[in-house]
């Protein structure tokens, strides 16, 4: 076996593997009664175990913390089902280390067993000569962050990117509302992609923002032209000689904002709004993925607004009990979800899997995943659907 984490936590977990009898206990038992709506759930895998794969391997391609937390996810769900249900494949672990002049292409992995390849760089690349090893590879190919799948016809894609833009397009679509302002806090391109998805289901953009630290205050009463209305007001002041009191009339055409920022920016935005009359106007969101502000027990800031995330971040409810103990990452997420697609897929079951990072079909060699919709109401996260 392989191992190239700097983790101490889950090198133990891995060590633990080999140990026969190892007193790890298990951080997932299940709940003895679900007293709300689920929305995670076990699969119900009716497949016979011994005859599920009985050699895995774990393929990373750096020592980020980000795949650290990945394969935190598989071994939590590898516990599980060695706890509960008496699986206990073998496991290999491998890292893709091309940068150094010895490499070998795949050492330490068979590529006949299935296979978990976990990719997050952007410019990770194979090797010519390696190429023919992974066209061998059978499993899944994680792909997050600035990843490219990879060109291997036996591998699925499991593919988890920031925020799906679409379901909030296709929401508001469903609201009959096309006139929007896009205000976004993470670069020129993610801005343009906003643009573009917007317009793609008939929408139009009124404006569109960048948002910046310095500019948070002075961004919404921008976007709403409010400046405008309060110079109409100077003009006619100036006019009759007379000071007048009257309310700033912001713009009307505006039917929602659509807004990709962290929860932190969110919270601040969404007040700026009610002070600048435009209380009534929708706010979609799409968190950030790499803000470490986690939601709030009541986030009346975010009052009203509509969202996309996975379950398991907006902490709602599952058949099944997680340690506390467990950082709350999406990176786990991906990585627990992961192993119970290797599973389904083991079984040839055909089962739509409620996971923690959304709601997830297989359909041929596709993997589809679905974030959950959420609104904010008397503070408190609700779930509208997938």
């Amino acid at each position: 076996m392989n191992l190239y984490l700097n983790s101490k936590t889950i090198t133990y977990i891995f060590i633990c593997i080999l140990i026969v009898g190892c007193s790890t206990s298990s951080s997932i038992e299940k709940k003895s009664k679900i007293e709300e709506e689920v929305f995670i759930k076990k699969p119900n895998i009716n497949s016979k175990f011994n005859q599920l794969p009985k050699e895995i391997n774990f393929l990373i391609s750096n020592d980020s913390k980000f795949q650290a937390e990945i394969l935190d996810g598989l071994i939590s769900n590898y516990f599980y089902y060695k706890n509960n249900k008496g699986y206990i494949p073998k496991i290999n672990i491998g890292k893709l280390n091309y940068k150094q002049s010895n490499y070998k292409c795949l050492e330490g992995i068979n590529t006949s067993k299935f296979t978990f390849l976990i990719l997050n760089e952007k410019n990770f690349t194979i090797p010519s000569k390696c190429k023919n090893s992974f066209q061998k590879l059978n499993g899944i190919q994680i792909i997050t962050q600035n990843a490219n799948r990879i060109n291997a016809p036996k591998l699925y894609t499991f593919e988890v990117r920031e925020g799906v833009k679409e379901m909030v397009n296709n929401q508001a679509k469903l609201n009959k509302q096309v006139q929007a302002i896009i205000l976004d806090q993470k670069d020129s391109k993610n801005l343009k992609s906003l643009i573009k998805g917007w317009e793609n289901t008939g929408g139009n953009v009124l404006e569109s923002e960048r948002i910046y630290s310095q500019n948070i205050t002075e961004l919404i009463p921008k976007s709403l032209l409010i400046k405008e209305s309060n110079n109409r007001r100077k003009e006619i002041e100036q006019t009759i000689r007379t000071k007048i009191q009257s309310t700033p009339r912001r713009r009307q055409d505006a039917e929602v904002i659509v807004l990709s920022a962290d929860l932190d920016n969110a919270r601040s935005l969404k007040p700026a709004l009610e002070y600048n009359y435009g209380e009534r106007i929708p706010v979609y969101l799409i968190p950030f993925w790499n803000n470490k502000d986690k939601y709030q027990k009541k986030e009346l800031d975010l009052e009203g607004t509509i969202l996309i995330e996975m379950p398991w971040i907006a902490g709602l409810n599952q058949d099944f009990k997680i340690s506390t103990k467990i950082p709350k990452t999406r990176a786990f997420a991906i990585g627990y979800d992961s192993y119970e697609i290797f599973l389904i897929l083991s079984s040839k079951a055909k089962i739509e899997y409620l996971g923690l990072t959304g709601k997830i079909t297989i359909n041929q060699s596709e993997i589809d995943r679905r974030d959950l919709l959420i609104k904010i109401n008397e503070g408190k996260l609700i779930p509208i659907g997938y």
